[in-house]
């Protein structure tokens, strides 16, 4: 039993320090956080997952209630609730995967993340497109995820090469 302790402290410990370091930080976010932002509070999120409006709405809604957050991190979480709410959640923690998640859940596993992804510049339906060809059609993803996606990719990409780490460059 003695043993067992310190083993379930490393393990513990590992297990934080993991989860404090991300190593796509320097990739913007998705949606998710910016929503925690700009609708702090049960009652405020319950309100917003409630609403159906189109990203120009939201896109109000959110400069008035987080006027200090910036154009693309507003557009971003915008686009993202137009596609997802209205949605009835248990946990705020259930939030559907956001733009950044996806790309590093899908993208990753063929695609160089710096040449494949994050230096590309195209338009919400190029990015749609790309679900077309025959290699992304075997692609498990919905057209919801889709469409979180290409509004995150057109409006986030490309990335400048100085906020991509070195040693994540080609």
């Amino acid at each position: 039993m003695r043993r067992l302790v310190p083993a379930f402290l490393i393990l513990s410990w590992g297990t934080a320090v993991l989860a404090q370091s991300d190593p796509f930080a320097f990739m913007p976010d998705g949606g998710s956080a910016s929503f925690k932002a700009a609708f702090s509070g049960d009652e405020a999120q319950d309100w917003a997952l409630a609403q159906d409006m189109t990203a120009e709405a939201w896109a109000d809604e959110i400069a008035s209630r987080s006027p200090d957050l910036g154009e693309k991190p507003r557009a971003t979480l915008a686009a993202y609730l137009s596609v997802i709410a209205p949605l009835e959640l248990e946990s705020i923690g259930d939030l559907p995967p956001d733009g950044r998640d996806i790309a590093l859940a899908k993208c990753l596993s063929c695609h160089s993340l710096f040449t494949g992804y994050l230096m590309q510049r195209r338009d919400r339906m190029g990015w749609l497109s790309t679900f077309t060809s025959p290699f992304h059609k075997v692609i498990e993803i919905t057209s919801d995820e889709r469409e979180i996606f290409a509004d995150y990719s057109a409006i986030n990409m490309p990335m400048r090469i100085d906020d991509v780490p070195p040693e994540l460059r080609y």
